[in-house]
């Protein structure tokens, strides 16, 4: 585009006028003017514009064209545009509609007029057509005829806008069938890019689910089924009842604002709603929180509330039109039948009569059994009856629940079957919080980290849901669930495991209380409330245990294994504790992390069915390091590594194959007999995604900084570690494994750059004097890292000298950053912290990184004063940007 200095002066003049007028409409919209009427004013001031580029055109084609043909030139807004609905740096949608007769004097205006209008600094979408070609090009594509329903004249001939727009209006009327049907579907594909749910972290507030796209797709149906797209006209002709256009009118002036928000602060088009956006609109916004709700939480809670609001209606909507334009609004009702006084059933919904639905939709039993019925028979509750229902929770005090309620809720707690949709048709109309009071405050709760994907009460419906489709599951994970006779108790902790969520106290024991509380008010046995209150209050130790430690210590399985108390336990927590991680976000239960949690399930039931610990009487992992030893022999290895074959670390006799053991000790074995370095080799591990890379030396007196040299080294290289293992086998030999993701791998030749990452890893470790690897700088594109100030975890590092005698264990949790592990391994090095085992894995944007360290005298560290030296240390360089 050209500077503006070298801009005509008319394209200078318009953009000038933009630039200003957008800066008087900022202030005035920062001065309190609403959403509504600072989107009209961005249109008058794009029509402003526009106008003068039209006329301009016009004076200059009318040299070469006949009078009499510019004058049946009509300019078309649609879209946004169409509808005066701009934010401040929207595109705008025009057409040139011109008769066919006239299309020689359309193309001389259009060629002026587009260039103009992008020099004026607009972003226009542009086109020339006929009347025909618009009916045709709509018929054909979706994505033309909702932008066309919106028409808009803006310059030109009024009698040539009208006969289209009358032409087009009533076949879209025709065709409402067919284009209702297009509509949704192009609908469909854009939330599934956008977001198939409401609840996303980070939204779009435009075309996710329950955004500003859905009340236009209220507005495209409204078109076609009753010939009107403005939401005041769809409600006077009833199409819209009284508190569905409230619904909508509110979310629209909200999410209108958010997005007028969003394009002044980024100062260009902007819909995503990032996290800190999100962190500074409610500070602007003046959302104060409350007892366990941050002002960003309760500004969101804000937006999902008007999200929920338009996919309920919106959802509604279209079922309401297409019932209405197959003429089944009257069948339906003649063909129902009864199912006893207040209740009947037609083909495709079920309803409450008029006379009865205020009483009925005030009591809970009745409103259940309403429920079970229309999964029963996959029928949709009307909406005068979702509506009132709705209306009536809405407004009834939270109280102790009575006992036919509570039964009857359990009871649909106890099947399998479609229990998450019902869960969520239960949420929607408020009947939940009606049972368990803790789901109100957790309604629409984000959870702020970029692990969960999803807000704390569509988590925990999702987590149910991950549950249940265990039950068509042909895996172990299916038996498993399966073997469950009753089912009740594990929905139920998985509906509220995360109610605990946002206050400063531990969620988990927060959660505890809520469980104690949720099992009195149901009146449950002592047993099942115990087994409650510990499933929800230690629903993460799976993860804790099988994540972090090392699964080959017998005192780990042991201690899990009390902690557990039972196979009927064990099993509970194995299948919530898989659903939980199904349910927090796409890939976030991977195959490693899977394979961690069957590991520490079979060593812990192995351990309550004989008491054998890991290691212990196992004659497979026996007779394997029996034929390991017998080939090693046979190949003359070296006397110690035949003996480190016997005593090898359980992980790795588990992870490898024997054959592959034989081959790597052999390898492993010739390398340390005949070099006095380290032995470093890497193999790309198509199931991890990554390159492992397996690193083996023996210590001598280099006890301190290795592991420091390693991370650095894989950092100076560009490699970003996924996960590793570190073990030290006996007194003297390390054997470290590392998954690395290698974005240079694409480029190069697998081999050769597998060959130049160890290359660089041995003269690190082998020239212990030199100067440490510098990590490489990464260059992050706009986005891809957001500012300190909405990382509201706290970095949180742990010391445990309960767990074991002879060794600390160190947790470290905190945000992920280019060459983190470097700089954390480098700061222990530094205050002489010996590493004796690691375990390290990543959470899309959180670190939850394990080591068992010692002093230098391999005593574990107890002073309370060197561990404040050494967090103090940690968290210092952990928030340090590499240079």
């Amino acid at each position: 585009m050209a500077s503006s200095g070298s801009l005509p002066s008319l394209a200078r003049q318009c953009r000038d006028r933009l630039k200003d007028g957008r800066g008087r409409i900022e202030s005035r919209f920062r001065a309190g003017l609403p959403s509504v009427q600072t989107a009209t004013a961005l249109t008058d001031l794009y029509d402003e514009v526009v106008r003068k580029i039209w006329d301009a055109s016009l004076e200059r084609a009318a040299s070469q064209v006949r009078p009499s043909q510019l004058a049946q030139l009509t300019l078309v807004a649609h879209g946004g545009y169409g509808r005066r609905d701009l934010s401040p740096y929207s595109d705008a949608d025009l057409m040139l509609l011109t008769p066919r007769r006239s299309a020689a004097a359309a193309a001389q205006v259009a060629s002026t007029l587009v260039r103009d209008i992008t020099d004026a600094g607009i972003d226009c979408g542009f086109s020339v057509r006929t009347p025909r070609e618009c009916c045709t090009l709509a018929w054909s594509d979706p994505k033309i005829y909702t932008s066309l329903t919106e028409s808009r004249y803006c310059f030109g001939s009024e009698a040539t806008f009208d006969r289209y727009f009358d032409r087009f209006r009533a076949a879209a009327r025709r065709r409402r069938n067919f284009l209702n049907h297009q509509a949704l579907e192009a609908r469909r594909e854009e939330r599934h890019k956008w977001g198939e749910t409401n609840y996303l972290l980070r939204p779009n507030v435009k075309r996710s689910r329950g955004g500003l796209r859905d009340i236009q797709l209220v507005r495209w149906l409204g078109f076609s089924s009753y010939g009107a797209t403005s939401l005041e006209q769809l409600h006077k002709l009833n199409a819209l009842s009284e508190e569905d256009f409230g619904t909508l009118r509110r979310a629209h002036a909200f999410m209108l604002r958010l997005r007028h928000e969003l394009h002044f602060r980024a100062k260009r088009a902007q819909d995503v709603l990032d996290r800190p956006t999100q962190l500074d609109i409610a500070e602007d916004w003046g959302y104060q929180g409350r007892l366990g709700v941050l002002p960003v939480e309760d500004f969101m809670q804000d937006y999902f509330e008007h999200t929920r609001g338009v996919r309920y209606v919106a959802a509604y909507f279209h079922d309401d039109t297409r019932i209405r334009s197959r003429a089944k609004g009257a069948i339906e009702s003649v063909v129902s039948k009864r199912i006893d006084d207040r209740i009947r059933m037609g083909p495709t919904h079920i309803w409450v009569k008029a006379v009865a639905l205020d009483a009925f939709a005030q009591s809970l039993p009745d409103v259940l059994r309403l429920i079970q019925l229309a999964n029963r028979y996959s029928r949709r509750i009307a909406h005068p009856t979702w509506q009132a229902i709705r209306k009536s929770m809405q407004e009834r005090e939270t109280g102790s629940p009575d006992p036919e309620s509570v039964r009857a809720f359990l009871e649909l707690l106890g099947e399998s079957g479609r229990l998450a949709s019902l869960l969520r048709r239960l949420h929607e109309l408020r009947i939940i919080e009606q049972l368990i009071p803790a789901m109100e405050r957790c309604r629409g709760l984000l959870q702020f980290n970029a692990y969960h994907k999803y807000t704390v009460d569509a988590h925990c419906i999702r987590a149910v849901e991950a549950a249940t489709d265990f039950e068509e599951a042909e895996t172990s994970m299916g038996r498993r669930y399966r073997r469950l006779k009753d089912k009740t108790l594990l929905h139920l902790a998985l509906l509220i495991h995360d109610l605990g969520k946002g206050y400063e106290e531990d969620h988990s024991e927060v959660g505890r209380r809520i469980a104690l509380e949720v099992a009195d008010a149901f009146g449950m046995s002592a047993e099942d409330k115990d087994t409650l209150q510990w499933l929800i209050h230690r629903h993460l130790l799976i993860n804790e245990v099988a994540f972090r430690h090392d699964l080959n210590d017998p005192e780990v399985v042991h201690k899990f294994a009390v902690e557990v108390g039972s196979i009927a336990r064990l099993e509970l927590l194995l299948i919530h504790t898989v659903a939980d991680l199904q349910a927090v976000g796409p890939d976030v239960l991977n195959d490693w992390k899977m394979g961690l949690i069957e590991d520490l399930y079979l060593r812990a039931r192995r351990y309550f069915e004989t008491g054998n610990l890991p290691g212990e009487n196992e004659l497979d992992l026996d007779s394997k390091i029996e034929q390991v030893g017998v080939a090693l022999g046979e190949k003359d290895a070296d006397p110690s590594l035949i003996q480190f074959a016997r005593e090898m670390p359980l992980s790795l006799l588990r992870q490898h194959s024997t054959e592959d053991l034989i081959h790597e000790l052999h390898q492993v074995g010739e390398w340390l007999s005949q070099n006095p370095g380290c032995y470093c080799t890497g193999a790309v591990d198509p199931a991890a995604s990554a390159v492992r890379y397996t690193i083996v030396l023996r210590l001598g007196e280099q006890r301190i900084g290795i592991f420091a040299r390693i991370t650095a080294a894989f950092s100076a290289c560009g490699l970003s570690i996924m996960r590793a293992n570190v073990e030290t086998v006996g007194q003297d030999l390390l054997w470290d494994q590392f998954w690395v993701n290698d974005p240079e791998l694409k480029q190069r030749e697998a081999n050769l750059r597998i060959d130049e990452v160890c290359q660089v890893v041995s003269r690190a470790i082998d020239e212990p004097e030199s100067v440490m690897p510098t990590p490489r700088r990464v260059w992050q594109t706009q986005g891809a890292r957001e500012p300190s100030s909405v990382l509201l975890l706290p970095t949180k590092i742990v010391f445990d000298n309960d767990t074991f005698d002879h060794q600390t264990i160190l947790s470290i949790f905190a945000y992920d950053r280019p060459a983190l592990l470097s700089s954390i391994s480098k700061t222990l090095s530094d205050m002489n912290v010996v590493i004796q085992f690691a375990k390290i894995d990543t959470h899309l944007d959180q670190i939850a990184d394990v080591f068992y360290v010692t002093n230098l005298d391999e005593t574990p560290i107890t002073d309370s004063e060197q561990q404040e030296q050494i967090r103090t240390s940690l968290v210092q360089a952990i928030g340090e940007m590499p240079n």
